[in-house]
């Protein structure tokens, strides 16, 4: 006999947010001001490690540039480029 679970509740990947929609909501924060990689993931509601993960990719696109770094916090703000593409939805 074979036993299926059912999960209740959200179906898998119901809630998930797109790569995109989590970019810009990092940009639109970082638009306000700078910040670092915890504050990012809170207002995010991502976890630290993919919150990092997003912020390497803006930052190798040259949307996002580190600021300050130690060994405990780097701070990151949007740059120029990362102004335009939030301004023409290009993230």
């Amino acid at each position: 006999m074979v036993r299926v679970s059912v999960a209740k509740g959200k179906k898998r990947g119901a809630g998930k947010r797109s790569f995109s929609k989590i970019r810009k909501l990092l940009l639109v924060s970082l638009a306000a001001g700078p910040k670092n990689l915890n504050e990012l993931s809170k207002i995010s509601k991502v976890n630290w490690r993919t919150t990092r993960n997003h912020i390497a990719f803006l930052v190798g696109m040259g949307y996002v540039k580190e600021i300050f770094t130690s060994p405990q916090v780097r701070i990151f703000e949007i740059t120029k480029h990362g102004m335009e593409g939030l301004a023409r939805n290009a993230v």
